[in-house]
């Protein structure tokens, strides 16, 4: 078909437009408000010119496209964007601050591109000076600059331009306001440049001061009369101009903020800030006088240092604690102390109509209302049930992981004192309602220790009596703030003064005298009641009883007995419930024996030659270490081992439990003595286990504790002795390969065999052989250890120098591996052994692969090879040993059955009918050797053209998708290729093959589907083209469109349709009037192949598609 020449995208909005000569950039201009003024030139929108330039291949920006917000071009879009506009690109890049700033990357990896964002992600911005823009452009059109806080103000006009967020309607002259009757703001304008000089951080500290300012204009104040006046001035100088916004409030406050911003921005007064608070945390603007008092002097506000005293929260108290945190900045790893919070962030058009509610007045119930969203109902949640939490305790100090119905009200509150100050105003307001002190600088352990004794009963505590009155522990903690009364935080003082210390009073404090007799008295009951409970009082000293830390007490007993300094009242009491309370062994020793005594008396027995199989793993281990230390056991503590059955007689006859899970020291010694004097020595590997203990496991485990504890500490290992005495090197310093291979030889010495180092260690397999020759020739050299163990296999020193290299005949040695081949083959019937394959302890897959790589080069001998081929005739099969492996693995897995090739394969595994379908799709181009190896299994040539996948096939989810897939189908390449040239020859392509699609029973969707994914992959993974591309390129060369293969099925189907003269469906018309629609979004590919199917906009009634 003939195809109609496309015009150019410029043809179809400006089709005759002479040249947009004349539109030049501001400096410092936004590239948005640029292209605005260069559309207005055209009678276009900015949205129609950025759709109809710089939109290929990408979504259209222009539903989220907002005056206030900035566009960025990558580099092609940028030359068309020059080339229209008829301005230098350079000329460009010195105007536009965001002309190169950023690269946006499109749909496609070429072509234009454009890309968004929106005023929160880009630098302030400000409606440029009418009458200065009227006069360089010689046109009335607005424009907006990326605008700094001190340009603000045009000096030359006396005009204040507000923010480009600031005003709702950006073509409305009434948005900048005249400052004629404002002299004191253009004043400040002077002020406000030379700071910026002065000090580094002038324009962070503009910013915290303007958010200060915001929360004070919004608060109301009646003494706030000066802004007030000059709103008044700013009105009559504006008589037509909205003032409800906030481009009012900034240039009625400007004077004011920029003495705030000198205030902050000064390090004389940061560390003034510092010195007033020392080491704490300010809590509020009055723990910093010196500050506040300078603040109000020059703003001229005396009664400003009373209002803000007590304001525990807002971006005042935020910055002074942020001040105080970073230590004035010197302290880089804190948060700055510049950072102003969202809640206090000035929004756009912020209203100042002094009539209307702040944005900081409201209640509790507005703060749980605050703002919809997940944030907003778990703050409300939280407060409710802080509130139920301080209506029953009056305070909300709760500890970290107190929970309430399911919800972590400690862990809630927490975040929300992490937040501080910069915590959004009405809900700090809501939470100091219910108590003011819920955020306090110090911990909340000490608040709700001082809570504690305020709910004391009486006038207050008295601290030069001792505190009466109070428990040992509140009056200790009193006691303590006496103390430390001067290193207090102020406003812990203050909360003292209220129960009654002062700095008077802690000053005469006295320490709270304990009460002995009442303690000894609760301490002696709870020993009772533990001792009735569970008949002894060797309590660990962790426990407790009833509240009561029993085992605690009665350790500081034990010390003092052992001291000879407890009251013999006390001890008498105590020796009449357990003679053995305070035991001159271990208390734990004394637990675990009672522990056993109870358990004989409920009916266990003890039976040592059993190895104690009525006890559980941690009593029979510690049963059989007394039968080992018995002997060395005090007479008192062999009498009660007696009482439960354990004698010296008993004792002797007792016996370790090899099974055990955690083995005793004194049960691993005894397995290690029985190795040692079996093999000589305790080099053991760690699978070795000896009579059914594992001592390899155990040794290793010693070893590693051994080295741990010598990198930690200059004393030795407690074990070390013991093992040592068995065998010196059980942890030996050199390496553990040598540990291995002297294995092999010791086993060979207790197999019976003479090593004789003079004659070549005959006998010996090849690698025990030369490592015995190595360590002979380096003999000298070795550790003192390793030559101990060497003499013990009989290779002394001067054995060593007699030692002759292992010889083994090359014919010998193939001889061993013909032995081993034949034992293998005997057992699976062929020689398809993997190369990491071993067989009866010796290397054959090594050995086979070794002779396949000598045979492959004619270096083979042929006898040699005629023996093998003897054994297996493909043992070296020219195809390569994965397809032999897996021949006999299907081989092995059929077990002689038919093969049913038509059905599938029916009773195979999933990976045996893949393989097998393969093999069947590729019968003509496998070798004659293949072929002759598949007919054995049952396969002819005619069987294999006849195979098709199973039509029952079991599927299996497939993860990230909900689609199943075929489990008994192939999804290699080899395995699809011909159904997909069988299909694209009957389909002209493969356009409509879905995801469903099936060919000849082949699952050929799902089989592109997966090719796609593999060629996806290769590329993003490598970079370079998939190496199976161009197979499937050359049925169709849209198999693996760069856009959604859904796309191509619907193109596809509709060029189907219009060749085969029938009318498309309505899906079909709907599909290409949405192509249409976003004609300038679709990539140029896909253009180009609605153009060549004369389905472009040109054509505005396709063939086929002429409504009736």
């Amino acid at each position: 078909m003939t195809v109609p020449p496309a015009r150019g995208p410029s043809s179809l909005l400006f089709p005759s437009f002479p040249c947009a000569a004349g539109v030049r950039p501001l400096l410092r201009e936004t590239t948005l408000s640029f292209v605005e003024r260069l559309a207005s030139r055209f009678g276009v929108s900015a949205a129609d010119v950025i759709a109809e330039f710089f939109a290929s291949g990408n979504k259209k920006p222009m539903p989220s496209l907002t005056a206030d917000g900035e566009v960025y071009f990558n580099a092609e879009a940028r030359a068309r964007f020059a080339t229209l506009s008829r301005v230098p690109p350079e000329h460009l890049r010195r105007a536009l601050p965001a002309w190169t700033r950023f690269e946006p990357a499109g749909r496609y990896d070429t072509g234009p591109a454009v890309t968004f964002y929106s005023a929160g992600s880009i630098s302030p911005t400000g409606t440029a000076c009418t009458r200065c823009t009227a006069a360089r452009t010689g046109r009335s059109d607005p424009a907006r600059l990326y605008m700094a806080a001190h340009r603000r103000l045009c000096v030359r006009h006396q005009m204040w331009l507000p923010g480009t967020q600031d005003v709702p309607d950006q073509n409305s002259g009434r948005s900048q306001l005249s400052l004629a009757q404002l002299p004191e703001t253009v004043q400040a304008l002077g002020r406000h440049t030379a700071l910026l000089r002065r000090r580094e951080h002038a324009a962070d500290a503009y910013t915290v001061a303007q958010a200060i300012i915001a929360t004070w204009w919004d608060a109301a104040r009646p003494e706030e009369t000066t802004w007030a006046r000059r709103l008044d001035s700013l009105a009559r100088a504006n008589p037509a101009a909205e003032l409800w916004s906030r481009a009012a409030r900034d240039a009625v406050t400007y004077p004011d903020t920029v003495t705030l911003a000198g205030l902050l921005a000064s390090p004389f007064w940061q560390h003034q800030v510092l010195a007033d608070t020392g080491r704490h945390r300010p809590h509020v603007p009055a723990d910093t006088p010196s500050f506040i008092r300078e603040l109000a002097l020059r703003l001229g506000r005396p009664w400003l240092a009373g209002v803000l005293a007590d304001s525990d929260s807002g971006p005042l108290t935020a910055w002074l604690q942020a001040c105080w945190r970073s230590r004035a900045g010197e302290r880089e790893r804190t948060v700055s102390m510049w950072r102003v919070a969202p809640a206090y962030r000035t929004p756009a058009s912020s209203g100042c109509n002094p009539d209307r509610p702040s944005r900081t007045a409201g209640t509790a119930d507005e703060a749980e209302a605050d703002a919809d969203g997940d944030t907003a109902q778990g703050f409300a949640r939280g407060l409710a049930l802080a509130r139920t939490f301080a209506a029953k305790h009056g305070h909300l100090c709760i500890p970290y992981r107190h929970e309430k119905d399911g919800f972590q009200l400690g862990l809630w509150l927490s975040n929300q004192r992490a937040t501080g100050p910069q915590l959004p105003p009405e809900r700090s307001r809501a939470l100091s309602d219910l108590d003011p002190w819920w955020n306090p600088p110090w911990s909340t352990l000490w608040q709700r220790i001082y809570l504690r004794a305020r709910r004391l009963p009486g006038s207050g505590v008295t601290p030069e009596q001792g505190f009466p009155g109070t428990s040992e522990n509140l009056g200790t903690w009193l006691y303590q703030q006496c103390q430390n009364y001067d290193s207090l935080h102020p406003q812990q003082r203050k909360l003292l003064t209220q129960i009654g210390i002062t700095a008077e009073t802690a000053c005469r404090a006295r320490p709270r005298r304990r009460n002995i007799a009442e303690a000894r008295d609760q301490g002696l009951d709870h020993a009772r009641s533990y001792w009735k409970q569970h008949q002894h009082l060797c309590a660990s000293a962790a426990d407790t009883h009833d509240g009561f830390p029993i085992g605690q007490w009665l350790s500081n007993l034990r010390v003092r007995a052992r001291r000879g300094r407890l009251d013999p009242a006390v001890a008498l009491q105590l020796d009449a419930m357990d003679p053995w309370w305070a035991p001159p062994w271990s208390s734990d020793w004394q637990r675990t024996c009672y522990t056993v005594r109870n358990l004989v008396g409920s009916g266990h027995t003890v039976a040592p030659e059993n190895a104690f199989t009525a006890f559980d793993d941690e009593l029979g281990q510690w049963l059989y270490t007394q039968c080992v230390t018995y002997p060395g056991l005090a007479v008192e503590q062999r009498q009660q081992l007696a009482a439960v059955g354990l004698t010296e007689q008993a004792a002797a006859t007792a016996r370790p439990d090899p099974a055990t899970d955690s083995p005793s020291l004194e049960t691993g010694l005894h397995y290690a003595h029985s190795y040692a004097a079996l093999h000589g020595d305790l080099n053991t590997s760690p699978s070795d286990r000896h009579q059914g203990f594992p001592i390899g496991t155990w040794l290793s485990r010693q070893r590693r504790q051994a080295n741990l504890h010598t990198s930690k500490f200059t004393s030795p290992y407690p074990a070390d002795p013991l093992l040592t005495a068995i065998d010196p090197w059980w942890n030996p310093p050199w390496n553990a390969h040598w540990q291995i291979n002297h294995r092999a030889a010791r086993k060979l010495v207790e197999d019976g065999l003479d090593l004789l180092p003079e004659q070549g260690f005959p006998g010996t397999p090849d690698w025990t052989g030369q490592w015995l020759y190595t360590q002979c020739v380096g003999h000298p050299h070795l550790h003192p250890g390793q030559q101990q163990k060497l003499a013990q296999l009989g290779i002394t020193a001067a054995d060593a120098r007699t030692a002759r290299p292992r010889r083994v005949t090359q014919q010998a040695s193939f001889d061993i591996g013909l032995d081993h081949a034949r034992s293998y083959a005997a057992r699976h019937g062929h020689l398809a052994v993997p190369t990491s394959e071993s067989h009866d302890g010796y290397q054959l897959g090594r050995w086979l692969a070794d002779k396949r790589k000598r045979a492959t080069n004619g270096r083979l001998p042929r006898n040699r090879a005629d023996a093998l081929n003897a054994i297996d005739p493909w043992w070296n099969p020219p195809w390569g040993l994965p397809w032999q492996t897996a021949y006999h693995t299907v081989k092995a897995e059929n077990h002689g059955r038919t093969l049913n090739t038509a059905a599938g394969f029916p009773g195979l595994p999933p990976d045996a009918t893949r393989w097998l379908l393969t093999q069947c799709i590729n019968y003509d181009d496998l070798h004659p050797g293949q072929q002759q190896l598949l007919t054995h299994l049952g396969i002819t040539s005619k069987d294999a053209h006849a195979a098709r996948p199973q039509q029952e096939t079991r599927r299996r989810p497939r993860a990230g998708a909900n689609r199943p897939r075929p489990t008994t189908v192939s999804s290699s390449i080899d395995g699809g290729l011909p159904y997909a040239r069988s299909y694209a020859h009957a389909h002209d392509g493969l356009g409509t093959a879905h995801y469903d699609t099936e060919h000849n029973g082949f699952p050929l969707g799902w089989w592109l589907y997966e090719q796609r994914k593999r060629a996806n992959a290769h590329v993003r993974r490598t970079g370079q083209p998939w190496p199976h591309e161009h197979a499937l390129a050359a049925l169709d060369p849209w198999w693996n469109p760069p856009w959604r293969i859904s796309w191509q099925h619907s193109y596809t189907g509709l060029r189907s349709a219009l060749t085969e003269d029938q009318h498309p469906s309505t899906s079909q018309r709907r599909w290409l009037t949405t192509q249409h629609t976003n004609w300038h979004t679709l990539h140029p590919d896909q253009r180009t192949l609605l153009t060549a199917a004369s389905l472009n906009p040109t054509n505005e009634h396709p063939p086929g598609t002429h409504p009736k």
